[in-house]
């Protein structure tokens, strides 16, 4: 399954890199509350959300995890093995929501930490500075939803697509810990064709 963790990733997550890779492009910051709503790029809140077609997450199912969202159909979900994963900021990559079945090149991710810092800005600012290559980088409190949650959008640079825009989000579950979902492409126009099982996947979190 980790043969997609490498050539096959394409742009979506670069090789994990040696510590300093990341760029110094972080602009805004999270306020005190949530942020207001952004038309187009970077946030794209206009973004409607996609039809709920799948759950991610739930006990019984392809990955279980400390939540639970929504996908639309076709999105497929594979657990990570745990001696077959990577680990960026602290963070271990736990299942992989594969769209190319719903026709997009790209993956949802989900990961999680141990313990918490109560922070979840310093969790993005960790888990980005693994990531690698990025560039641009927006922290903000999510505007609505069911959970308080924090985000990050951002750029990342890879070798074979150029600028890629992506997300980072995580909550901070009261038993499980930090959650971290990742959305990204092959390049930015997969990005935005995916975006709205982003927002669905954002809008429908709940702790398990």
């Amino acid at each position: 399954m980790l043969r997609r963790i490498g050539a096959a990733l394409l742009a979506v997550l670069c090789t994990v890199p040696a510590a300093g890779c990341a760029d110094d492009g972080t602009r805004a910051a999270a306020g005190g509350g949530p942020s207001p709503v952004v038309t187009g790029p970077p946030w794209y809140d206009e973004v409607a959300p996609a039809e709920a077609g799948v759950t991610v997450g739930a006990p019984g199912s392809p990955c279980e995890l400390p939540v639970t969202f929504a996908l639309p159909a076709g999105w497929t979900p594979e657990a990570v093995a745990e001696e077959a994963t990577i680990t960026l900021g602290g963070a271990r990559l736990r299942c992989e929501v594969d769209a190319k079945p719903a026709g997009s090149v790209g993956f949802l991710r989900v990961w999680a930490a141990d313990g918490s810092t109560g922070d979840g800005r310093a969790t993005l600012e960790g888990f980005l500075a693994d990531y690698g290559r990025v560039s641009e980088i927006e922290y903000r409190r999510v505007p609505g939803g069911p959970l308080d949650l924090t985000e990050a959008t951002f750029l990342q640079r890879s070798e074979l697509s150029g600028p890629n825009r992506q997300r980072a989000l995580v909550a901070d579950t009261p038993a499980g810990g930090p959650v971290l979902l990742t959305l990204g492409g092959m390049d930015t126009d997969e990005f935005e064709a995916m975006f709205p099982a982003y927002q669905l996947a954002t809008r429908t979190l709940q702790v398990n």
